[in-house]
């Protein structure tokens, strides 16, 4: 039933799409067909087709005129426009007052910012004074400390020449008194007790050294003078003649090759072993190494230790001049 219904349904509704389709047709072909006049004449009355008629032959009538204008309205109008321009006045006079404001603002800072500049060339003026007169008190204690430097070499210079001199004539004095004793042969020994053991060592390092070893030899076998040949031996080991430090020990070395053994060995007594070591190769370098052999025969009879410690010290020393041969 449903079914039927449907397709009854849908039957109606195609006969009405063909039925208004055919008379939109019909009334399409009749318009271009029929004329407008003829439709015209059959639709209007009498009454409306008389009006349509005068209303055609009625001339054209003029445009409605504007109302006039009062006096009041005139004083309206001028009043808008004096309102209109007071506004722009207004508004001329808030931008020209924000303007000057904002000039005002502008030239304050302007100002503030001239000050800031003045206060700080101030600043880089006093600054600058300050360092120029650092610099100048620089440059004066730089002249001062160069002036100061020159006095002093000039004084040094001075004071060198001055020592010089007073050492060459010590020097000449020691000479001459050195000779007077060479001269005196056995007898200057009683005349050297006399002096201190540094004097004592300077005159026999001035001396010849056969003469010198013999004044050794007086010394060690003077009784009233005890140890007089340990304290020369000593001062030797330290002098400085004419102010310019030689070798010692080789200086010590020469005067003892002119000595017996047995009278070296109480000037070694206090010595230590290197300080032996050292004479006995200074003793080879001039030339003696018969007289080292005798000293070294009489160190160990007189202490057989101390002996072989400073044949440890001359071996030791003797490696490194080996192997420098043999290279």
């Amino acid at each position: 039933m449903n079914g039927f219904v449907r397709t009854l349904a849908f039957g109606l509704a195609a006969l009405c799409v063909v039925l208004i389709a055919g008379t939109v047709t019909v009334v399409r072909v009749l318009k271009d067909k029929v004329d407008h006049r003829l439709l015209r004449e059959v639709m209007l009355s009498p009454e409306e087709k008389s009006y349509l008629a005068a209303m055609g032959k009625r001339a054209a009538e003029p445009p409605p005129a504007g109302p006039e204008r009062t006096e009041k309205e005139d004083d309206v109008l001028a009043r808008v426009a004096e309102l209109a321009a007071a506004e722009q006045a207004n508004r001329l006079v808030a931008e020209l007052r924000r303007s000057r404001q904002s000039q005002d603002e502008r030239q304050s800072w302007l100002d503030q910012q001239w000050a800031e500049y003045q206060l700080a060339k101030g600043d880089l003026l006093r600054l600058q004074r300050q360092v120029e007169s650092r610099q100048q008190q620089h440059q004066e204690l730089v002249k001062t400390q160069a002036a100061e430097h020159a006095r002093w070499a000039a004084a040094q210079v001075e004071e060198a020449k001055r020592v010089t001199t007073m050492r060459e004539v010590e020097m000449n004095r020691y000479k001459d008194q050195t000779k007077v004793f060479e001269a005196m042969k056995d007898a200057a020994w009683p005349s050297l007790r006399r002096f201190p053991p540094r004097d004592i060592a300077r005159y026999l390092a001035l001396m010849d050294g056969k003469k010198a070893a013999r004044l050794l030899v007086l010394a060690e076998q003077d009784a009233d003078y005890p140890g007089v040949t340990l304290a020369i031996h000593k001062e030797m080991l330290h002098l400085d003649l004419e102010g310019i430090t030689g070798d010692h020990a080789e200086r010590l070395a020469r005067l003892y090759s002119f000595m017996p053994a047995d009278a070296v060995l109480p000037s070694l007594r206090d010595a230590t072993a290197q300080e032996i070591a050292d004479i006995l190769v200074a003793m080879e370098r001039v030339g003696q190494p018969k007289k080292r052999a005798e000293i070294l025969e009489a160190l160990r009879k007189d202490n057989s230790k101390r002996e072989m410690d400073v044949q440890r010290l001359l071996t030791e020393v003797a490696k490194p001049a080996a192997t420098a041969n043999g290279r």
